[in-house]
C-alpha cells in the first residue's frame, strides 16, 4: 500500500520534528510544504528535498493538490480552526498541532467539519503516542498504587524576558503559557483521572486557579486546581516565564509514580531514553524506555497507519475528538477563571 503523502503548512520549529520523524515513517512521507514567506519556505524545501513544484507559496494551493493526502498544520494557534475546517473541506486528512482551536466554541466547529467531510483528524498531542504512556496507563488499571488521590503536573519554561514580537506574548496569537504548554499536565491529569476509573478520560467538576498576567496582556505563570467526582485532585502549572519541573507525580494509597519527563521522553532526534519511577512504601522500581526512534515519529506513524486503515480517529491514549473537545472547555475554564479572554472568546 502506497504511503500517505503529507503536506506541512507553516515550516516552524516543530514542523521541522514531524518532517524528521517522516523520515523514519514506514507509513507516510512527505510531499509538500506551504508557507507565505519564500525564505523558509525554500529553505525547508531544500533542507527536506522537497520537490519544486511541491514548495506551494500559499496554503490554499497546497490544500488543493491531488498529490496530498494529508496536512500537518504547524501554524500559529489562532489560525488552527480555520485551516482545519478548510482542510476537511478539499477531503484532507489532518494532523493539527495543539491547541485544536483557541476555544470549545471554534473547536466544536472544528470536529463537526471533519466528522462531515469523513476525514481523519487528530490533535497533535505527541507524548500521547509515546511507548511510555500505554506502560503508564497498564500500571494504573493494574492498581500499581493502590486506589489514586492526586495528580501533580508541570510545564514550564523561562524566555527570560518579554519579547514584542513572538507569538507567546501576543494576546492577538492566543500567546500565553496556558494555551502554550499549559494543556499538556491538563490533558494528562484528565486521562489518568479517567482511567483511574475505567474510563478514557474524565472532565474535572471544579477548578480553582490563579495566574500572573503580563504586560502584553497574557497568562506568563498559571496554576489550576482541578477536583474530579471520583474525589481524585490535580494541581497543575505552566509558565513561559519560569522553569519548572516538567514532570508529573500520580499519588495513590499504596505509593506514588513519577515520570521524569512526560512531555520530551527524550531528545527530538532520538534516540529516546525516559523512566517511569514506582515507589510502594519506600520501594523504588524503574521501568526504562529506549529506542532509535525520533520523538515525533510514534506520532506520525500512528497518525499515517490509521488514514491507510480508513479510520477517522487514532486509538486511545491517542487525542480523540471527544478528547479534543474536553481539553478545550477545562483551558476555556482556567483561563475564565484568572480573567484572560482572547478576541475568538467573544464571537
Amino acid at each position: 500500500m502506497p504511503p500517505v503523502r503529507w503536506g506541512i503548512i507553516g515550516p516552524g520549529s516543530i514542523a521541522h520534528n514531524f518532517a524528521d520523524a517522516l523520515k523514519e515513517s514506514y507509513s507516510g512521507k512527505l510531499q509538500a510544504i506551504a508557507s507565505l514567506n519564500s525564505q523558509r519556505r525554500e529553505e525547508f524545501g531544500n533542507k527536506y528535498k522537497i520537490e519544486n513544484h511541491f514548495r506551494f507559496k500559499t496554503y490554499e494551493e497546497l490544500l488543493n493538490s491531488s498529490d496530498v493526502d494529508a496536512v500537518y498544520i504547524s501554524t500559529p494557534h489562532t489560525l488552527h480552526a480555520e485551516l482545519s475546517i478548510k482542510a476537511a473541506g478539499k477531503g484532507k486528512h489532518i494532523l493539527c498541532e495543539k491547541p485544536a482551536a483557541v476555544n470549545l466554541l471554534e473547536g466544536q466547529k472544528v470536529i463537526n467539519s471533519v466528522r462531515e467531510a469523513g476525514v481523519f483528524y487528530v490533535e497533535g498531542f505527541m507524548y500521547r503516542c509515546h511507548p511510555q504512556i500505554p506502560a503508564l496507563l497498564k500500571l494504573i488499571k493494574d492498581n500499581k498504587i493502590g486506589k489514586i488521590n492526586k495528580i501533580i503536573s508541570s510545564f514550564g519554561f523561562d524566555m527570560k524576558k518579554i519579547i514584542p514580537n513572538s507569538r507567546l506574548f501576543d494576546k492577538n496569537l492566543a500567546g500565553g503559557a496556558i494555551l502554550d504548554v499549559g494543556l499538556y499536565p491538563i490533558s494528562f491529569s484528565r486521562l489518568i483521572a479517567g482511567v483511574a476509573t475505567g474510563k478514557k478520560f474524565l472532565n474535572p467538576i471544579e477548578i480553582d486557579a490563579e495566574a500572573r498576567i503580563g504586560e502584553t496582556g497574557v497568562d506568563e505563570i498559571a496554576t489550576a486546581n482541578l477536583r474530579f467526582d471520583n474525589n481524585i485532585t490535580a494541581k497543575v502549572s505552566t509558565a513561559i516565564l519560569k522553569n519548572m519541573k516538567n514532570n508529573s507525580i500520580i499519588e495513590g494509597s499504596e505509593g506514588y509514580i513519577e515520570l521524569d519527563q512526560p512531555w520530551a521522553p527524550g531528545r527530538d532526534s532520538g534516540p529516546y531514553h525516559s523512566k517511569i519511577k514506582i515507589n510502594i512504601k519506600g520501594k523504588e522500581e524503574i521501568l526504562e524506555f529506549k529506542g532509535p526512534e525520533h520523538l515525533f515519529f510514534f506520532e506520525a506513524e500512528l497518525s499515517s497507519q490509521t488514514i491507510l486503515k480508513e479510520r477517522l480517529e487514532v486509538p486511545h491514549p491517542g487525542m480523540t475528538w471527544e478528547d479534543t473537545l474536553g481539553n478545550l472547555k477545562v483551558l476555556d475554564e482556567w483561563r475564565k477563571k484568572i480573567g484572560y479572554f482572547l478576541p475568538q472568546d467573544i464571537n
